[in-house]
């Protein structure tokens, strides 16, 4: 069994292909061990540079240089360099964001905070002499999203649901979609004749595709649907856009001036990057049984354009998820996935997601795929405060409401049993913000749970709020509440005020680089759950941050993981 499950997490990944000159197709893959920067040309696929971090994104000009942002140890501190001849380091200071190539592929646009820490404010560099400007200064987190021959396009976020887009030609920076409200305003693209494409759900609960003309500020509805576009590019006339489908992905194709649209034929799963470039879409798609691959689509045929190595794992055994709705403790119906094993269940793990402002989907999870080969479903639960479910529903969550999630989960856990999906107490396990509220769940319903792992999760909000990277603070406090304001919810719905009730086993998994939730949270969790005489075990990644990133990595700490499940689960009390 270890085997099969040390096979399962080397499965490798490919994703976030972007077209280059002369039909060459660039994309990241971890087939070496770690995310690199890969490029097929038809015939052969090959590494594009020799390269020791993560690389984590990547953009093309016109006339084939590439722009790279890199990490260190997993520490998101992202640097950015430029292949060009030789790799030039733009910029290693603070933490930097791609970004688009002018049009004529002699400077990029970037945003970084190496000013202050703080503040993604708007630079260019100049491939013709090296330097790099500061154009424009900007509070917050601001993405460059195109360069066209209209200017550069810029969306700046005030929180992680509320983003509104600029527009800056000629030293002038106007903003372009202002509203009153919470509003999502991102990806602009210019099609011409001074109007351009962007993503919106102004006015409504969802995400649509919305043209605007640039010299009135007028703006439309193209597509409209009562759930959200997620991505979409266009060329020429036409348009292509994926739409969150009860979490797997739509992905349709649609001729502009008269409105037909037609759905492509693509594998189940969850489109993760699309480009539509020269009249060929590029695309990755991520799937619990198919893994996650990039994509092709032209002449009205899709074709696979990578096959990761399997290590002899049939994932196409593994059975598409059961959609569910369950009620929760005031009659609010929850959706959830249910992933069952290729054969007989073993137990049950439940699943939590991160974000929170995220959603659990069929996509390839290294983790969960490799639970689902040993024998064990997977029930993870959409608890109020995701999204995919509309713009009033991700809002259910925030700041004292969260105790509405936390009753979401144990809700679910006593569904399962009620079901005869569980016959036994489940294992909870979550990453990121589902670490925080497996913390939750095994501490405000300790009878439920048979074990726990949490990975990279919150334990106090206060010390979270204070020590997170500087730039992230305020985002995170919209979501869970201000310092200022709301020190004693803070303390009331922290794990570390309750963790005396928490009985069962827990494994705790942190990076040492993480700057999202730093490690400090894992070490304060583990010193209280000793001396209160818990079962803790702890695993400490040096090398890593908030995601485990690489193979190696993965491998050794998600067969411990399952060992500990297997330990509790297969052992533990009806």
């Amino acid at each position: 069994m270890e085997l099969l499950v040390k096979r399962t997490l080397s499965i490798r990944s490919a994703t976030l292909p972007r077209a280059g000159p002369r039909g060459v197709v660039y994309y990241l893959s971890d087939v070496t061990g770690v995310m690199q920067l890969w490029r097929f040309d038809g015939v052969t696929h090959d590494v594009v540079v020799p390269w020791d971090g993560r690389v984590a994104d990547f953009r093309v000009s016109n006339d084939g240089v590439v722009a790279m942002t890199s990490d260190v140890g997993g520490d998101e501190k992202w640097r950015l360099y430029v292949l060009d001849g030789d790799v030039v380091p733009v910029s290693t200071d603070g933490v930097n964001s791609l970004g688009a190539w002018s049009p004529d592929s002699q400077q990029l646009a970037f945003t970084s905070t190496k000013d202050d820490g703080q503040n993604f404010n708007l630079y260019i560099y100049d491939r013709r002499n090296g330097a790099v400007t500061r154009l424009v200064e900007m509070p917050g987190i601001n993405i460059v999203e195109e360069w066209s021959e209209a200017g550069i396009f810029l969306t700046h976020y005030e929180t992680n649901l509320d983003s509104t887009i600029y527009w800056i030609r000629g030293g002038e920076v106007r903003e372009l979609t202002r509203h009153t409200g919470e509003a999502l305003n991102h990806s602009p693209r210019y099609i011409g004749g001074g109007k351009m494409l962007f993503l919106t759900n102004i006015d409504s609960e969802y995400v649509g595709v919305a043209q605007m003309d640039l010299s009135t500020g007028g703006w439309k509805y193209v597509v409209q649907l009562d759930r959200d576009v997620e991505l979409f590019d266009v060329w020429r006339e036409y348009l292509v856009f994926s739409v969150n489908e009860g979490g797997s992905s739509g992905l349709y194709y649609m001729h502009m001036p008269s409105g037909l649209t037609h759905k492509i034929a693509t594998p189940t799963g969850v489109v993760t990057s699309l480009q539509f470039k020269d009249g060929r879409v590029l695309f990755s798609l991520s799937s619990i049984n198919r893994g996650h691959e990039v994509y092709s689509y032209q002449g009205g045929a899709v074709r696979q354009l990578t096959r990761s190595p399997r290590f002899g794992i049939e994932l196409e055994k593994i059975p598409e998820p059961q959609s569910v709705w369950y009620e929760s403790f005031d009659g609010r119906r929850i959706h959830a996935n249910i992933y069952r094993p290729p054969g007989e269940p073993k137990g049950v793990v439940v699943y939590l997601h991160g974000g929170p402002e995220s959603q659990d989907r069929p996509e390839f999870k290294p983790l969960t795929a490799a639970l689902l080969m040993a024998g064990y479903i997977v029930a993870a639960p959409n608890y109020r405060g995701s999204t995919g479910y509309g713009k009033t529903f991700v809002h259910l969550d925030d700041v004292e409401k969260r105790w509405d999630a936390v009753k979401d989960v144990e809700a679910f856990a006593k569904w399962l049993t009620e079901q005869g999906i569980a016959a036994k107490r489940p294992c909870v396990m979550g990453g990121s913000y589902g670490g925080y509220l497996t913390l939750m769940a095994l501490a405000t319903a300790p009878h439920l749970w048979a074990c726990g792992v949490e990975i990279v999760g919150i334990f106090n909000l206060v010390t979270f709020l204070e020590r997170t990277a500087p730039w992230r603070r305020k985002y995170r406090e919209a979501e869970y509440g201000y310092l200022d304001k709301h020190r004693d919810v803070l303390t009331q719905l922290s794990p570390a005020t309750h963790v005396e009730k928490i009985e069962a086993p827990l494994m705790i998994i942190h990076g040492a680089n993480d700057i999202r939730v730093p490690v400090y949270e894992a070490e304060q969790l583990a010193q209280r759950l000793r001396e209160l005489g818990r079962e803790v075990k702890m695993i400490i990644l040096p090398d890593e941050g908030h995601t485990i990133t690489k193979v190696e990595n993965r491998i050794k700490v998600y067969t411990e993981v399952v060992k500990f499940i297997r330990q509790h689960l297969e052992g533990s009390r009806s």
